[in-house]
């Protein structure tokens, strides 16, 4: 069947979204059989979870889409939300995947049999743009691979899918003799076989067909390969790390800033939004660069070291979810053992979907989760609930605690080889051992026994309202005195200074500090905002 110029008839956009909803089902049938043979760049696991995740957000999307919306706005629709949703290496490339097939479908009303070439062709290469050092035997070829053999194909659309399923299965198929570290163990690259899934589901919803009610078998990795690499350890050092960032104007400057050595880093812009994953020692400072480049929508790191010890390896040992605002809460929490943080606090509350992702990721049967602002407690409890009623389930315990410096507090007593229930206790042990003092800009005015008017510093220990001033630092140093004067015996004031605030002007508070109440003084850059000055005193 041709239209009158003697085209193939186009796609319309019922059929796309059909097609985005078989992707998102064909994955999603093969998450843990995708997870299973998860190599490159690092064996996590993760590899059918993120890009499942990534499509089931794409799709959910389109709820919200009218449907008598043309083709390419149907793709373009669910190519945002993957952006915003999608998780790890596969997810990031196929969202971008998406983003590309989606500019190529642009159009008049339907799409037809050219453009969908197109749409392949820009797929193809905005997932090539999206990474730092493209690899082949990865999504990338496979991306590229199904390009070729649809730009020259003839046929209608559901022609034109049946060869691109068939090109990526042999693309896929080719990847271990493209990478060595696959054909060592034994798989085939997880993400280029997510990325066939997803036209086969793309597919099989143009040509009417169901998703298989059965997963394909699709191997393991080779056991001995897999022991060798854990323990060499190499691999594993860092943390997988994911941002949404808005309003970057030098994108290319903070490649450069993130890029240096590492291979890994992947930039995809959407709009005003900008999406990175990178694997980073140094989550920290890939905030930092983030938080001076644009305003940090998003935030989440995954200790890579701690999800394959759960992944594969027999630990037992609960893991930690933090929440952090600031690149130096993101440090200390790190440092302390925290095996992923997740982005915000202070009128920025992590949505549900982000602390249960951040707990699904680490892999632990049990996740200890920080909230550090009783605004988040109610989400980590829902995240909970999430978690206990999935696939595969997780006990969330949650820790009621208000502030980051609490969460500082919680973290120094974790320990290993006991039961999750004494180490809950002893985290909550260690945060009544010390008090918390804040110092902030009245928002509004407040009235009560201390009447603050709007934007007037005002200081709080232990959540209540305890003194105003006119200047911040003399409010800062009059609460360290109140804090000292009611905790006999207490030895250490642990000063963490916000975002706003410079090295020198800290380092002139902490001596003040000192010569008042005769405690020692540990300084911190917190980075937080909203509190120029958090303190902690045991």
């Amino acid at each position: 069947m041709t239209n009158s110029d003697g085209s193939s008839p186009g796609l319309s956009g019922a059929q796309v979204r059909r097609m985005i909803q078989g992707a998102a089902g064909w994955v999603a049938l093969h998450r843990e059989a995708l997870n299973q043979i998860n190599v490159f760049p690092v064996p996590d696991g993760d590899t059918g979870a993120n890009l499942g995740r990534t499509l089931a957000a794409a799709s959910e999307s389109l709820d919200e889409i009218a449907e008598e919306a043309p083709a390419h706005e149907i793709a373009a629709a669910a190519a945002s939300a993957a952006l915003l949703g999608g998780r790890g290496s596969s997810g990031v490339i196929g969202a971008q995947w998406l983003r590309g097939f989606a500019s190529g479908l642009a159009g008049d009303g339907d799409a037809g049999d050219a453009s969908l070439a197109r749409a392949f062709v820009a797929a193809a290469d905005a997932a090539r743009n999206a990474v730092s050092e493209p690899r082949d035997g990865t999504m990338i070829s496979v991306a590229a691979d199904t390009a070729t053999a649809v730009r020259s194909a003839q046929g209608d659309p559901a022609s034109q899918m049946r060869i691109a399923v068939n090109a990526a299965y042999e693309s896929v198929e080719y990847t271990p003799e493209q990478n060595p570290v696959l054909k060592d163990a034994g798989v085939v690259d997880a993400g280029a076989r997510g990325l066939e899934f997803m036209l086969r589901g793309m597919a099989g919803a143009l040509a009417g067909e169901p998703i298989p009610d059965v997963p394909a078998e699709l191997g393991a990795i080779d056991p001995g390969w897999l022991a060798r690499r854990l323990d060499s350890g190499g691999d594993f050092d860092g943390f997988c790390t994911e941002l949404v960032v808005a309003g970057v104007e030098d994108i290319e400057g903070l490649r450069e800033i993130l890029a240096g050595d590492d291979e890994t880093v992947m930039l995809a812009p959407d709009g005003d939004d900008l999406r990175v994953h990178i694997h980073t020692v140094e989550p920290a400072d890939t905030y930092a660069a983030a938080d001076a480049a644009g305003r940090i929508r998003v935030f989440r790191a995954v200790d890579m070291r701690a999800q394959a010890a759960r992944t594969h390896e027999s630990q037992s040992d609960p893991a930690v979810v933090a929440v952090a605002q600031g690149s130096g809460f993101v440090r200390v929490f790190t440092e302390l053992g925290a095996a992923a943080i997740v982005s915000g606090g202070a009128a920025d509350n992590p949505s549900v979907e982000m602390l249960f992702s951040a707990a699904e990721s680490v892999k632990g049967r049990d996740v200890i989760v920080l909230p550090n602002n009783h605004n988040v407690t109610p989400a980590a409890e829902r995240a909970g609930e999430l978690a206990a009623a999935a696939d595969e389930p997780q006990r969330l315990h949650v820790i009621h605690n208000d502030s980051q410096a609490e969460g500082v507090a919680a973290l120094t007593a974790l320990i290993g080889g006991v039961p999750v229930d004494d180490v809950v206790s002893e985290m909550q042990e260690a945060m009544q051992s010390v008090r918390i003092g804040r110092v902030t800009l009245a928002a509004r005015t407040l009235e009560g026994d201390t009447p603050i008017a709007e934007g007037q510093p005002f200081a709080m220990l232990d959540g209540e309202i305890v003194g105003a001033g006119s200047e911040i630092d003399e409010v800062g140093r009059s609460l360290a005195e109140r804090m000292a004067e009611s905790l006999s015996g207490a030895s250490l004031f642990t000063l963490y200074f916000g975002a706003d605030v410079s090295e020198e002007r800290a380092e002139a508070m902490a001596e003040q500090i000192e010569s008042q109440t005769g405690i020692e003084v540990d300084l911190v850059a917190g980075g937080q905002p909203h509190y120029p000055w958090l303190l902690a005193l045991e």
